[in-house]
């Protein structure tokens, strides 16, 4: 029984190991006539939930992630986008930057879109 109790803890405890916290430092948009950049100060979370990806907003909303790359330099994760595009999230270890890029295009509103983000990321370790 003792036995039982242990693997049931085990299984239902988080198991991530860190969290990629991305601070914002600029912001990118692009909108058919030009493409400005303006400080931002977003943060977002990248969380390793024991081998699951997710992403983690301000309010706590929760967002998947595919891994794409992970190697001694860089982790490299896609994000679904809700029209044809895609959006990448590339974070660099060695430098402690990131790097996320969306470009997007809507047939319904015959219109693309593209934005790219920098920052910085801190590490934090997590249990």
């Amino acid at each position: 029984m003792r036995r039982l109790i242990l693997l049931i803890l085990l299984v239902t405890r988080p198991a991530f190991a860190f969290d990629y916290q991305l601070t914002f430092e600029q912001t990118c948009k692009y909108n058919q006539k030009s493409f400005p950049c303006e400080r931002s100060d977003e943060q977002e979370t990248i969380r390793d939930m024991g081998g699951k990806w997710v992403g983690v907003r301000k309010d706590g909303s929760i967002f998947d992630l595919r891994l794409i790359k992970n190697d001694d330099n860089v982790l490299i994760f896609e994000y679904p986008v809700l029209w044809s595009g895609a959006s990448v999230i590339y974070l660099m270890k060695k430098t402690g930057r990131f790097y996320w890029s969306e470009i997007s295009y809507s047939d319904s509103l015959k219109t693309d879109d593209g934005r790219v983000n920098v920052g910085r990321i801190t590490i934090k370790k997590q249990r």
